[in-house]
């Protein structure tokens, strides 16, 4: 639970030192689609067990999938679309991305070593980095057809 609550506290200082404040109402939305798709993933891991966050009550684990899905995916998304290329070509977006992947491979790398998440079944970081490059790839085109509607 430590972990959970030191990731969200410190989520959100990075948030508080580094977010670009003027643009949160332009890129809030796709935010919330992230918080939304954790939510989501949190009641199919909990019918298909392909990982899981280890606990000692019930409760616990729900606070824990609460911090994530309201500090680390709320902000990372934030931070990951306020950096984006000025001028996006296939190749600088590539960069990007692997850049933000590779970091959610560190940070979850980490959780499994410190046994603050376990894969199950058939999961494994591999399958995560490639979930995490395409979960970038939605909050990107969100991102850009969202600030095309506009």
């Amino acid at each position: 639970m430590v972990f959970s609550i030191v990731l969200f506290v410190g989520s959100w200082l990075f948030f508080l030192f580094l977010g670009k404040k003027k643009k949160f109402y332009v890129l809030s939305p796709t935010c919330y689609v992230a918080m939304i798709l954790g939510l989501s993933t949190d009641v199919m891991i909990d019918a298909y067990g392909l990982w899981e966050y280890p606990a000692t009550t019930g409760l616990q684990s729900f606070w824990r999938h609460i911090l994530d899905d309201f500090g680390i995916y709320f902000v990372v998304t934030y931070l990951f679309l306020q950096t984006l290329p000025k001028q996006p070509n296939f190749w600088n977006m590539v960069l990007h991305i692997f850049y933000w992947s590779v970091l959610a491979f560190g940070l979850e790398f980490l959780a499994l070593k410190t046994g603050n998440l376990k894969h199950r079944l058939w999961w494994n970081l591999g399958f995560s980095y490639v979930s995490d490059v395409g979960l970038y790839l939605i909050f990107y085109y969100h991102h850009r057809w969202r600030v095309r509607m506009e």
